[in-house]
Parts: structure tokens; sequence; C-alpha cells
């Protein structure tokens, strides 16, 4: 049934509108109910939807309630009303007639419970109560076994995504990792759509992977073990063995959804199978793996200069340089000024500046023809796809970017629940239009030695970023991660939690992070910026991967800095205090990107494991000879005493501004030796423990001779009582934090 006709979805559309659903109106669906733990003779009520991520334990005096509304992608909606709510007129749809019913259900009922569970989403429970009545009704399903338990997880997505060249580096980049969360909505539909079953059967999807709950019927598990097959033929032919799907099909019976134990332990089953798949992947291409094949791109100029493929033949590549889409030929093979990439990083290298006009509520089209080959657009098989199509451009489906749906095109409407169906994404990027004159004219100079000029609407480069830094012009690299996640899920109890817990975790990822790489008003709090820049028109950093737990952010690097403190403070009041970590690396512009992405994974798995707690922040990812075990590496996100010292030498400066905006602080020539005497001194003290209070206090006085302003000298007490504090313990940590705080500093008194 679809999301518009089915009964279930239908009831809890009722729910919403009128508040109250007696129990003789769900009696037709009375065993789904109480297969998921509602009372078959209870009244349903709405309720004040708690924290979903906070203790069951919970007394209701200490609960946290999120305000009822409907899904808004610019307001995050916190879960911290202390009252119990009791007003929700505002989460009654208006309109359902001529709407996706599912999807409705969805825009109104994320944020407010049944009384049955005020830890439980209406979307969730009446969704899931869906999947499971179509598991029980359906005619053909196993009479012991009427249940299938659909998952996949794709493997080497770091692989596919970070592999290139720098050639269009960020706009590829961004393309190939919004082509793997198109492709995980893609499956998805090819399955429902050849099972006759709606959306209401998808548990979860994001970060690579997705849970189905389908009716256990003979044709299902066939037509999807075959798909599976054809979708890894592909991927060896389109990523050679980077990337492989893998999707297992477990068979159970519907008792297994209503006992906790149960439920975890069929999960660990399907996860163990996947893991089983993953480590056996392509043994069904053994042969194909094990041919040896001669290169058909004899030179380096002529392999992709993307993924550096050297396999494909001339009438499979395509120039992003000289004359952008033109195919190689024997005549132009070897001419200068040509970019040889691959067909499918070509699409991705059009997608990439298509992506960045991404706005909410746009809509991804999807097309059986190629009538989209002549706009940026992906090509992934359909359900009936096999290897013998690939030479005749058969069975494909096809993915643009489109203003609106069209009357007769399968449409996803971008971070927006108006349509009939919905695509998460976080899209934040900046273009080169919203660069400052310097930036633009730096990048400017950079795409002219590649033989290219700036277009307003394409996606800002690294160059551009680089240059929008206050001080060094340099690229911050940014991955974060959840901290504990497979313990979180490993731990839910019930098909509704797992649903709603996946869920609102790509909401934060997928829809709220824009909005905090806007430095929107409408995130809670005031944007962490430590020199005064403003962010009236969003900080200067793109997202090239956010989803499921996880992301990898690059921009301006001080811009990017700050933006961590900002995301960690928002995903803190989200979830009522789970924990994620992250680090951050710097790197000159040119630095190949997937090394920024592998330098800032380690900085990453420094912040999970320097230390026995978690929630942490690597900065930099410094490493001091013979005094890392007593310098600081990483530190705790709300470290007030860090941020003291670092707001205090800043309140030091003077500002430098271009085309009014911050690009620069500086000292002055004595001061600036000041800081790198500090530096010495921290570094004196880890490695060799030697007393440093009486050099500091020279150099302190030196310092006060510098400023006669009473505000300065204000601030240079504060410095002195931190570092010269009578408690050994104070003196210590804050010498500590000295060589992050300072390498923060003096990066930003970098000049242009």
């Amino acid at each position: 049934m679809s999301g518009n006709s089915h009964p279930v979805v239908k009831l809890g559309l009722e729910l919403l509108n009128t508040g109250i659903i007696e129990p003789e109106k769900r009696r037709e669906f009375s065993e789904a109910f109480s297969v998921l733990g509602i009372d078959s003779g209870a009244t349903l009520e709405l309720a004040g939807l708690r924290s979903i991520f906070s203790d069951l334990s919970d007394s209701p005096n200490t609960a946290k309630y999120y305000l009822p509304c409907g899904l808004d992608p610019e307001t995050i909606n916190y879960p911290d009303q202390g009252i119990v709510p009791r007003d929700f007129s505002s989460v009654k749809p208006s309109n359902t007639s001529s709407q996706n019913a599912l999807v409705q259900l969805e825009r109104f009922g994320s944020f407010v419970a049944t009384s049955a569970d005020q830890q439980t989403p209406v979307y969730d429970l009446f969704k899931s109560v869906a999947a499971v009545y179509d598991c029980l009704k359906n005619p053909d399903a196993e009479t012991d076994k009427k249940c299938l338990l659909v998952g996949c997880d794709f493997s080497g997505i770091q692989d596919t995504v970070y592999t290139i060249s720098s050639k269009g580096a960020l706009k590829t980049l961004r393309a190939r990792s919004f082509m793997l969360e198109l492709l995980t909505e893609h499956i998805i539909y090819e399955i429902l759509d050849a099972s006759k079953a709606g959306r209401h059967a998808v548990i979860y999807s994001g970060g690579g992977g997705f849970g189905l709950l389908l009716p256990n019927t003979d044709s299902i598990e066939k037509t999807i073990k075959k798909y599976s097959e054809s979708l890894n033929k592909w991927a060896l032919k389109e990523f050679m063995t980077r990337l492989f799907i893998a999707i297992d099909l477990l068979p159970f019976g519907v008792e297994k959804l209503r006992s906790p134990f149960d439920f975890q332990e069929l999960r660990q089953d399907q996860a163990d199978n996947l893991d089983r798949l993953k480590r056996q992947k392509f043994v069904g291409q053994l042969d194909q793996l094990f041919q040896p094949e001669m290169p058909e791109q004899l030179t380096v100029h002529t392999e992709c200069q993307i993924t550096r493929r050297d396999d494909l033949r001339d009438d499979q590549m395509r120039d992003i340089g000289l004359s952008l889409g033109e195919r190689m030929t024997p005549e132009n093979k070897n001419q200068e000024g040509r970019i040889w990439v691959s067909e499918s990083c070509f699409r991705q290298f059009n997608f990439g500046d298509a992506l960045a006009d991404l706005e909410s509520g746009k809509a991804i089209c999807r097309s059986s023809s190629e009538s989209f080959k002549n706009k940026a657009c992906f090509k992934i098989p359909d359900i009936n796809w096999t290897d013998e199509d690939e030479a005749r451009r058969d069975n494909y489906a096809y993915y643009c970017l489109s203003n609106s749906s069209g009357s007769k095109q399968i449409a996803w409407k971008h971070n927006d629940w108006s349509g009939d169906r919905t695509l998460l994404y976080a899209n934040y990027v900046r273009k080169y239009e919203g660069l400052s004159s310097y930036a633009k004219e730096r990048e400017k100079e950079s795409l002219e030695e590649e033989g290219r000029g700036p277009e307003p609407d394409h996606t800002a480069t690294f160059q551009g970023l680089a240059s929008s830094s206050c001080g060094a012009d340099l690229i911050g690299a940014l991955r974060m991660d959840v901290d504990d996640m497979g313990n979180m899920f490993s731990k839910v109890e019930s098909l509704v939690i797992l649903s709603a817990k996946s869920r609102m975790l790509n909401l934060f990822f997928k829809v709220y992070l824009n909005q905090i790489c806007a430095a929107s008003s409408k995130i809670g709090f005031s944007p962490t910026d430590i020199v005064g820049k403003g962010y009236d028109e969003g900080r200067n950093v793109s997202v090239v991967y956010a989803g499921g737990d996880d992301l990898f952010i690059v921009g301006a690097w001080d811009e990017t800095t700050e933006l961590a403190f900002d995301i960690q403070q928002a995903f803190d009041r989200f979830t009522q205090g789970c924990g994620i970590s992250g680090g951050l690396t710097l790197h000159q512009p040119k630095f190949p990107l997937y090394q920024m992405a592998r330098k800032s994974g380690e900085a990453e798995h420094v912040a999970k494991y320097d230390r026995p707690s978690k929630n942490l922040f690597t900065p930099f990812l410094l490493n001091v000879d013979n005094g890392s075990n007593k310098l600081m590496r990483v530190i705790n996100w709300d470290d007030s005493m860090f941020f003291n010292l670092l707001d205090w030498l800043v309140s030091l400066t003077d500002k430098e501004r271009m085309d009014g905006q911050i690009n620069a602080i500086t000292l002055g020539a004595v001061s600036k030796g000041f800081i790198y005497k500090l530096f010495d001194s921290a570094k004196e003290w880890a490695v060799e423990e030697k007393m440093y209070l009486p050099r500091l206090r020279y150099y302190f006085s030196k310092l006060e001779q510098q400023y006669e302003k009473d505000s300065y000298k204000m601030v240079i007490d504060s410095l002195r009582k931190n570092l010269f504090s009578s408690s050994i313990k104070l003196r210590e940590n804050s010498v500590r934090r000295l060589i992050l705080v300072l390498n923060w500093f003096e990066q930003l008194q970098r000049s242009k």
C-alpha cells in the first residue's frame, strides 16, 4: 500500500487532527499494535514527547520535552522544555487530501508522542505498525516467518569518496558523497517498488546503509538477491574494488518483535551476516578480479585525472579542461590543455556545481530515459539491470536537480516535507560569489593556472576558502564522529525506537547542520567567533559529507575550528548529552584532499582514544617531541580556561581589515617575540620540567611596557595570575594548554 492510502498511516493523521483514537478504531490493527507493545484496549491520546536520547529512568521532574511543532529545516527543535506540553494545535495537518499521508505524518508527528509511550514519536509508532501490519496480513507470506528483515551496509565508503586527486577536488568529492546518499535512496526505491511496499517499511536509512521490514515471500527474496548481485557487478565496474554493497535477508517470526532480548538478538544476527558478506566481497567476480589486463590509457596525461583510472577506453573519457564534455578521440587525446576524466567523474564534476544550488524544497528528479543527458546527472542501474545492459545503456535510472518535479517524473524534495518523498542532505557550501574580494582574486589566480576561470554560482575552491581565513591562508579539515554509536544502538529494544533514534540523528546531521554552518540566529545560541569576524553571511566552509553519525567539513581554518565547537554544543543540547569527538588539521590549499581526510581522521582518532573518556576535540593534531606526555593534545569541548587564555591574547591585538572583513590580527614585532617565548617556555616545561616562572615574569614585565591602556593591563594581569597561580594544579593546567592556545593564536597573526 502507498503512503497515501495505508489505513494505519491515515489513523496516525487522525490522531494528530483529533488528539484521541479510541480502541475500536484500532481493532483491525490491534495485533500489529500489540506486537509493538501498545495495549489494544487502551485509548491513545496525544502527549508531550520526551527526549528519545534521555535515560528511560529519568524522573518526570527532570525529563525534558520537545516543543510540539512541525518539522522546520531552519529551526533546531531542542528537547529542553521543562514543562510537559499540553498544546498540540501546531501539529494538526491543515490539508492532507492532496499530499502524501506518510510524509505529512512525519512532518507533524515527529515531535509529539502518545499516551502509551511518551518517548516514542507518533510518526515512528504508526509507520512501524503499518510495516508490521503488512507482514501479518500478506497472504503470500510464510506461515511461521511472516517478516523479512532487509539489511544493507556499504563497505568502502571512505575509499570511494576520498580517493580523488586535486582536479576539481572539492566539487567532485561533494558530488561523489551525494551520489552515495542518492544510491542508498535509489536501492530503497527499487526494492520497495518491486515488493509493492510503501515507504513506511523503511526502519532506518543513513550512514551508508538502511533497514527494511517487508513481508517474507519467496518472490521478494529472489528479487532482492538477484538485484544485490547486479548492484555489485556494477559497483565493481564503476568503483573498481572500493565499494561493496552488502545486502542481507533475514526471515523471522513476528514474535521476535515483542521481546527486547529477541529483537536485539535478531539485529545482532543480521549485523554478523553483513560483516560476513563484507569479508567475502566480490566472491562471485573472482575470475574478473584476477584476470590480468593491459591498461587502456598508457600515459599519466590520459588516465582519469580525478581517480587515476587507466582501464577506460577513449570513448569513455571526457574533457573538463579545454572543451568541457568533449569525448576523447585520437586527434585530441594528447592535446595540450585537456583534463581527461571518466564519464562518471565528468557527471560528478558537473553535479558538484549543481549541488551548490540545492536549496530546501528543490527537487531531485528521476527518469528512466536519458532525457537528462545534457544536464548534470547521475546514472544508476535499476532492478532489471544486467552487465549486458552497460553498452546498450538500458535499464538505468537518471537523477538530476530541478526547480520542479514535473508531471511525469518521480521526485524527492530536498529537506522539505511538502511533496511525495523527502531526501535529507547537508548541502551547505560557500560559493565563489560569497567570498571577499581578496579571496575572489586569489581563487581567480589559482583557477587561471589550470586554464579555467571562476563562475559566480560555482563552488568555492580550496584557495578561495583558505584565503577567507583570518591570518594564515590555510584549509581546516574537520572530522567528527558520535561516541559509542554501536553501543547505543545495540541496546535499542524495539523497532520503533530504532526508527526514531536513527531518524533524529539524520535530522541533525543532514538538516540542522546546514543552519549551524550558516551561523543562523535560529540555532539557539551565539556562534563561536574568536576575533569578531561576524557571520551574517554564514561561514566560509563546505560540507563534504554528513550523515548517520559522522561528518567531514573543510573551509577557512579559523572558521572550521570555531564551527566544531558550535556543532558539539548543538549536538549536546539536541541529544541531551550524547558525546561526539572531533579532530581538525590545517593544510595548504593544494594539499591532496584524500590526505586531508586521512590526517583529520587521525586527529579524530586521538580525540576518541587519547584519554579513557571521549567527547573530546583534537585541534591541529600537534606532535611535540618528548613532551607529548606533558603537553595537551586534546581538550574538553567546554574547557573555559582554554578559551580564557585565547580570548585574553586576542584582546591584546589590533584588527587588520580588508573589504570590511577581519583578515588578520597584529601585536607588533616585540610582542610577537613574546608569543614565541611563551611557546619555548611551555615546551621547556614539558620536556625538561624546568622552572619557567622567573623567565615568564621577565617576559611579562617587558610586555607591560608595550601597553599603557588600563584594559590591556587588566588582560595581562589575568594572564599572569593563571600562569603564576599559587595553585600548582592551576598553574600546570594553564601551561599545558599554552601550546594549543598559542598555535591557534599564532595562525591568527600571520599576515596575508
